[in-house]
């Protein structure tokens, strides 16, 4: 009988790993526990890798695709870019989260921080295009609105233990606050002063939704027949 090598318990003979530290019992089964991840693991990621690299390039072609039929459109009517430059902005945008959030190794945070860079300075190119200040006063304020009440979802449904309708109550909460700032800000800018009108009505609206929603969570958290009927 052999002992493993890390922990020196006493193993089986025909144990492959020690049962206390999980210890290769010998090379050759050192060897065969690589080649086991490099089977499984290893194409299970590059399978991952590859599926958001194909649905980053068919979104890439639908917005360039987007960009040129409102160009020629707007160009064939009018003769220069006058209303094409709004969805030509949020084609550039979207495509600008999309690249980051891809083809950026590294966190949510850093990859939706540098999107909402690099979607800040076309908007900055835009308004230096066009001589408008709707880009930096209303599109930048409600675009950097999103970034940070999508950072908040990410970070709460991170932190949330058990998973089920309570996602769904933190994404209502989250649109009704967005809705209430994008409001604001469009109040502030054509009335110079925040007077919310429809998102009071939106916010409202979601409440009672989110509260129903929550208190089927927490009744039916504990209980398993409920569980399999709602996924929780």
């Amino acid at each position: 009988m052999t002992t493993c090598k890390q922990c020196g318990v006493e193993l089986e003979d025909e144990m492959s790993l020690c049962p206390l530290c999980e210890t290769p019992v010998n090379d050759s089964t050192s060897k065969d526990v690589i080649l086991q991840i490099s089977k499984k693991e290893i194409p299970e990621v590059r399978k991952k890798d590859v599926l958001q690299l194909i649905l980053w390039q068919i979104t890439a072609v639908l917005l360039l695709s987007g960009i040129v039929a409102t160009v020629i459109i707007n160009l064939s009517i009018q003769g220069s870019i006058t209303w094409s430059i709004y969805p030509i902005s949020i084609c550039l945008i979207v495509f600008s989260y999309a690249s980051l959030i891809v083809l950026l190794r590294t966190r949510v945070f850093f990859q939706v921080l540098a999107a909402w860079v690099v979607s800040a300075l076309v908007l900055v190119v835009v308004h230096w295009s066009i001589e408008a200040d709707w880009p930096l006063l209303i599109a930048l304020p409600i675009l950097s609105a999103i970034t940070l009440i999508g950072l908040l979802m990410i970070f709460l449904l991170t932190r949330l233990k058990a998973k089920g309708l309570n996602i769904l109550a933190v994404f209502f909460v989250c649109i009704a606050g967005l809705c209430l700032i994008i409001d604001g800000i469009l109040s502030f800018y054509f009335n110079k002063v925040v007077e919310l009108q429809w998102s009071v009505i939106v916010a409202a609206c979601l409440i009672p939704v989110t509260a129903a929603i929550l208190f089927m969570y927490f009744r039916t958290k504990n209980n398993t027949d409920f569980q399999k009927i709602f996924h929780t």
